[in-house]
């Protein structure tokens, strides 16, 4: 994809939209770990829970924090001290030590992350949520110079080899469950192939409502990459495969932020239409 100059919009939104946002993204993970099998889902500790409007996402054998985590936390309704502790006694009772919880500039009440230190969190990263509305693409992604990137959606004939990729650029054993989201009502798979090998992987959850949530995205550039092409090659082609299957709103996420837009992340997202509502704040313990 060429590169291009133009920055996201970072326009700030109101507390109902942001709530809507983050409900997008909560609807996705709770039917992603709603499509593991039972008994597998019980031998690993993946589980879900509403607590104070929140969902609660707990994965206690992975050891990995973003498994385990708050979305929409003091958002869609104040979070009390009760709700905040709820929470937290669950990931103790789990035996999970590394997990987060979110803060947003709509979460109430407005000592919200006076609150989190309170119990002993601090920040520990953020990430730029980005939206995008059903309005047709501007611009058609270019090809990269030099490269032979392209993208496909994942059937269930390539279903084994999407979860191997997955599973090691993530280092995780998800046992039977991966396959189970090829097919399944809502869920679409995508892959980018260079020279005829898999490099990048992306999912998006469409809702009823035409919400489309963007994630799985394996590897993520500026965390676990510095090659940003195959997932904007992903991108592009989701948002236009989206749009066809009836999306009218995107939603992802920017998981390496920058206060000055310095990275292609920036540009290529801008080409396609997104823009910046508000940064999200991951808390832990250290």
């Amino acid at each position: 994809m060429a590169v291009s100059t133009a920055a996201l919009d970072t326009t700030p939104v109101d507390l109902r939209t942001a709530a809507s946002i983050e409900a997008v993204e909560a609807r996705a993970w709770a039917d992603l770990y709603a499509a593991a099998p039972a008994d597998w889902a019980r031998h690993a500790g993946l589980e879900t829970e509403e607590v104070g409007g929140a969902l609660v996402l707990r994965w206690a054998t992975t050891g990995r924090r973003y498994f385990s985590r708050t979305i929409g936390l003091g958002v869609s309704e104040p979070a009390g001290r009760a709700a905040i502790e709820k929470i937290l006694d669950g990931f103790e009772r789990a035996g999970i030590t590394m997990f987060l919880l979110q803060s947003l500039p709509h979460c109430r009440p407005m000592d919200y992350e006076s609150r989190l230190r309170d119990v002993g969190l601090e920040p520990f990263d953020a990430q730029d949520r980005i939206v995008r509305d059903g309005s047709p693409l501007a611009v058609l992604a270019e090809p990269v110079d030099d490269r032979e990137l392209s993208v496909e959606r994942v059937t269930e004939a390539g279903a084994g080899e999407w979860v191997e990729f997955i599973e090691r650029v993530y280092r995780l054993d998800t046992g039977p469950w991966l396959p189970r989201l090829v097919g399944r009502p809502g869920w679409h798979q995508y892959v980018a192939r260079e020279a005829g090998e898999i490099v990048a992987a992306r999912g998006m959850h469409l809702g009823p409502d035409g919400s489309a949530w963007l994630g799985m995205d394996g590897p993520v550039p500026g965390v676990t990459t510095d090659d940003y092409e195959p997932d904007a090659a992903l991108c592009a082609f989701i948002v236009s495969d989206g749009l066809v299957r009836g999306a009218r709103s995107f939603i992802a996420d920017i998981e390496a932020p920058s206060d000055e837009q310095a990275t292609p992340a920036y540009q290529s997202f801008a080409r396609l239409g997104f823009t910046r509502p508000y940064v999200r704040t991951h808390w832990t313990r250290r």
